[in-house]
């Protein structure tokens, strides 16, 4: 049963910020807390200060978005959500009586472009109340809100450059959970960032970014993508392409409005010009080079490890990510020159990749040994490549793999499947078709052995299994992972060294 509560939370200095809370079995929620408004209320691309205390919360809804190109996978919660461009808004959950816990930060993902931390796929009350931990979801800018602005850069002058707005609407997050989660009954000593995806990216990033030192202690990285930031080039290039979408628009008054003339919908016509710009060579947008959040050398794993300020790593990915972006490309499509264009494009053990992408699926269409081909290059060997540096670099990481396959024909175990299993709320994912046909039962016996390897790593920087014995660290001398499968989890060699080309 749910109560409402209108007094502030401990820890809050009285009449400053009355929020509203319900709680639920054990778990008190609190809902659509601010944490920044705009410095200049009249700029959309504004960067971002302290909240107003007199505005301390707001109904739930999300940055303005166009339908995400997952959700065939993931159904239609988000596209219900009411948008809205100032949703600088997280959401709390903490055991009731919470005092000192650790905390765990979740920032979703999208492709830079779509996502909520809000969204109900997102509900932490089954990990704060099994974790004893303090969970809080993230809604930041997406798209062109969070990476342009309305001339296609960061000034609006002649050479405008990256802006990155969204990783600073996360460093702002982080900011004010850090000064202020201790009333929700947080420890803001003993902080996990964790991400998926696009989110993971941030929170990579993030953990070596010195302007995010000692906002939070360790990092868990779902499905990070091998995905190097704009260069000077490339984000001028889209910059161009979105500003001249812009200025082709009709001025339709189809969004909400703002300083700079245009619409939110005109700004999403104009992003997805830039993407349809960028189809089947990658991204349209995404965040840029900008020397300072965001390091030109992001995505060298070697400098980034030296760099981290965090004492611990959790890295996980599925076995088929890759199936969730090729869906939509016609199995008859992908033959055998495509396939080793692929190959060649982008492993130097071209191969020897080949050979052990036959070995894997044999008999298999080429479209599947594309998906295992993606797969690897931008996911699974990416992870094992950071978890080694990060060992180099004396900072302890754990290498897990998602090995469960969805029933959904020709998903496999996609990017996102492991969504689900992991906040364990199958009800919430109740509209997802990739969990249609899922025995109820089978996903409990999933969840259960999923949740505990990230609730440990929270409470004490160490996966454990159900059972509570410690996921081994990974070992480069020896490399392996931690599996978790339809039937159990175990131990598993890594991929041997393909030499995926960077």
């Amino acid at each position: 049963m749910s109560a409402a509560a209108t007094q502030p939370l401990a820890g809050i200095p009285a009449g400053e910020a009355p929020y509203k809370a319900e709680t639920h079995d054990g778990v008190v929620s609190v809902r659509g807390v601010r944490y920044g408004e705009r410095l200049d209320p009249l700029d959309r691309f504004s960067a971002l200060g302290d909240p107003s205390p007199q505005r301390p919360q707001a109904p739930a809804t999300v940055f303005p978005q166009a339908p995400g190109s997952l959700d065939w996978l993931l159904g239609p919660a988000l596209s219900r959500m009411p948008q809205n461009e100032d949703s600088f808004l997280l959401d709390v959950w903490a055991p009731e009586g919470a005092k000192d816990l650790p905390v765990l930060v979740f920032l979703p993902g999208g492709a830079f472009i779509s996502g909520a931390g809000n969204v109900c796929w997102y509900d932490g009350a089954r990990l704060a109340r099994e974790g004893g931990a303090v969970v809080v979801t993230v809604n930041y800018r997406l798209g062109a809100f969070g990476l342009l602005d309305s001339a296609g850069g960061g000034g609006g002058g002649a050479d405008p450059g990256p802006c990155n707005h969204a990783a600073g609407d996360i460093l702002q997050a982080l900011t004010w959970i850090h000064r202020n989660i201790a009333a929700f009954g947080g420890n803001p000593g003993s902080t996990t960032l964790a991400g998926h995806s696009a989110g993971a990216w941030y929170a990579y990033v993030l953990s070596f970014a010195e302007q995010a030192r000692g906002l939070f202690n360790r990092t868990a990285l779902f499905s990070l993508p091998w995905q190097p930031p704009l260069n000077e080039v490339e984000f001028a290039e889209r910059s161009r392409l979105f500003a001249a979408a812009l200025g082709d628009g009709d001025g339709a008054a189809d969004g909400e409005g703002d300083s700079d003339g245009h619409s939110a919908g005109e700004i999403l016509a104009a992003q997805a010009a830039v993407s349809k710009a960028y189809a089947g060579r990658g991204l349209g947008l995404m965040p840029a080079a900008d020397g300072g959040l965001v390091p030109s050398w992001a995505m060298d794993f070697e400098a980034a490890a030296a760099a981290m300020h965090v004492d611990a790593l959790l890295l996980s990915s599925t076995d088929d990510e890759a199936a969730a972006f090729l869906h939509a490309l016609p199995v008859h499509a992908v033959g055998p020159k495509q396939l080793a264009g692929f190959i060649g494009a982008h492993f130097d053990a071209s191969a020897e990749a080949k050979c052990f992408i036959e070995q894997r699926h044999p008999g298999a269409t080429d479209h599947a040994k594309l998906v295992e081909a993606m797969s690897l290059h931008q996911f699974r060997l990416a992870a094992t490549e950071l978890a080694g540096r990060a060992d180099q670099a004396g900072i302890p990481a754990t290498l897990l793999r998602f090995s469960v396959r969805s029933r959904l024909d020709g998903a496999g175990s996609p990017h996102c499947f492991d969504l689900p299993f992991l906040f364990g709320n199958g009800p919430d994912w109740q509209d997802a078709p990739m969990l249609e046909g899922f025995p109820s039962e089978v996903f409990d016996a999933v969840s259960d052995r999923l949740r505990p390897l990230l609730l440990g790593f929270v409470a004490e920087g160490v996966a454990r299994t159900p059972e509570g014995q410690p996921v081994p660290r990974f070992d480069p001398t020896s490399p392996a992972l931690h599996t978790v499968g339809e039937t159990g989890s175990g131990t598993a060699a890594v991929e041997p060294e393909l030499r995926p080309r960077r």
